[in-house]
């Protein structure tokens, strides 16, 4: 999951017996604060459809939701298919009083299945591993603003352009007010200025010209190099 800077995760919590749930999400908020996770409880309900509206809206990103719906709905498997129809992207924790569901659990890319009642050290253990999963999937991009991030493999170089860089990927190019230095502080060690106003992804390029001043990238994108920048 591509998260931007300082996104706050959206946990939504969906069981049949509100008051089940209400006694798991104190335990779930503790845990929140104890593992430092960016994370808050943003909806908690009985109603499939309250659910189904947030989750296809992209409103939810972890979602924990319990298997045995009593007359009050579709059984949590069963929603779960209708959910990962609509949204394959969030995070899908399984709360139930048995495990005679936990084989089939795994059709709807279920992440955890936790058994009722939970224990503090298995809700603490699970939060540690999605803040284990976040963390490792920011890193994967750079944040150029709030809205806008990038795949950092993708990126060829960048260029100072004025009081913007650009961002020049194998697919499109991307702005930011960030400065060249900034940029550089935040990205891999294998990203080097290459000039005065360029920074390059070494591990993208194909040739240099030493003569001519150019690093070379797939599809013949090209940029400028100073007469001392070498691999």
């Amino acid at each position: 999951m591509e998260l931007k800077e300082n996104y706050i995760l959206k946990i939504g919590m969906c069981d049949d017996e509100l008051g089940s749930i209400k006694s798991f999400s104190s335990m779930l908020e503790s845990a929140i604060e104890k593992q430092d996770l960016n994370a808050k409880i943003s909806l908690i309900t009985t109603n499939q459809k309250e659910m189904f509206d947030a989750v296809f809206n992209k409103e939810i990103d972890i979602l924990f939701l319990d298997v045995d719906f009593k007359n009050n709905g579709k059984n949590g498997i069963e929603f779960a298919e209708d959910l990962r129809n609509v949204n394959k992207e969030f995070f899908l924790v399984f709360l139930s009083a048995h495990q005679r569901y936990m084989h089939v659990s795994f059709f709807v890319k279920v992440y955890d299945y936790i058994v009722k009642p939970a224990n503090k050290d298995v809700v603490e253990h699970l939060i540690k591993r999605l803040k284990g999963e976040f963390d490792y999937n920011n890193k994967l991009f750079l944040h150029l603003n709030k809205w806008i991030t990038v795949r950092i493999d993708d990126i060829l170089y960048i260029e100072k352009l004025g009081n913007k860089c650009n961002i020049i990927t194998t697919y499109n190019t991307q702005s930011t007010t960030k400065s060249l230095e900034t940029l550089l502080n935040e990205l891999p060690n294998y990203f080097r200025k290459c000039h005065r106003s360029y920074i390059v992804n070494e591990r993208k390029i194909l040739t240099l010209d030493k003569k001519e001043k150019y690093a070379f990238f797939p599809r013949g994108i090209k940029c400028p190099i100073n007469s001392y920048f070498d691999l």
